[in-house]
C-alpha cells in the first residue's frame, strides 16, 4: 500500500483532534461555555484509542503489514470517531457516544489482532 493511502485515516483523525482542541480553547458567541464543554467531551478519549491507533499505523508501516484490510479497518475506526464527535457536538448525548466508543474500540481491537497474528505467524 502507498504511504498516502495508509496515512490518510491517521491525518483525518489528527485533523479531528486539532479541530476539537481548537474548539475547546475558543469562545464563540453566547454559548461559549457549552461549546467548549462539548468540544472537550468530544475530544475526550478515556481508553487511549487515538494513541493505540497511531501506534498501530506506524507499526504497520514499519513492518510493511499495512495492506488493504488495515486501511479499511482504519477508515472504519476513524469514521466511528468522527461520528462520535459529531454526536457529542450536536448535543445528542445519551447512549450514542458510548456505543460509538465501544464500536471503535472493537474495530481497533480487530485491527490489532490481525496485525499481531500476521507478525507472530510471519504472514
Amino acid at each position: 500500500m502507498s504511504y498516502p493511502l495508509v496515512l490518510t485515516p491517521l491525518f483525518i483523525h489528527v485533523a479531528l483532534a486539532f479541530a476539537l482542541m481548537l474548539g475547546a480553547g475558543t469562545a464563540l458567541g453566547g454559548r461559549a461555555r457549552l461549546s467548549r464543554d462539548r468540544c472537550a467531551e468530544a475530544l475526550g478519549d478515556p481508553y487511549g484509542l487515538g494513541v493505540l491507533f497511531y501506534v498501530l499505523t506506524l507499526a504497520s508501516m514499519l513492518t510493511r503489514h499495512a495492506d488493504l484490510a488495515f486501511v479499511l479497518l482504519a477508515f472504519v475506526f476513524v469514521t466511528l470517531r468522527v461520528l462520535r464527535a459529531v454526536t457529542v457536538m450536536g448535543g445528542r448525548g445519551g447512549t450514542a457516544p458510548g456505543l460509538l466508543d465501544r464500536a471503535s474500540a472493537l474495530v481497533l481491537a480487530v485491527a490489532w489482532g490481525v496485525f499481531a497474528v500476521r507478525i507472530l505467524l510471519g504472514i
